[in-house]
């Protein structure tokens, strides 16, 4: 099999993993969303001028019953 044909198969079994699921969760690289519009993690409205960063730490959020009420309210 060529290397096309082995990506053809490669990208079909994906979509058809994204098709037949309820919920996807894709991460990309800096730079995605801030060329599509969404507001990065350090500019100016961005999502740390609104949360501490350290709030989102495993540590944090184990330790901390607040953090997790905290994280819980902005689902």
């Amino acid at each position: 099999m060529n290397d096309s044909c082995l990506l053809d198969t490669k990208i079909r079994a994906v979509a058809e993993m994204i098709f037949v699921s309820d919920r996807i969760v894709v991460f990309t690289g800096a730079g995605v969303s801030t060329e599509s519009g969404i507001p990065d993690f350090r500019s100016l409205g961005g999502i740390w001028t609104k949360f501490d960063p350290d709030d989102f730490t495993i540590q944090k959020f184990l330790n901390s019953e607040e953090t997790k009420k905290t994280m819980e309210d902005s689902r």
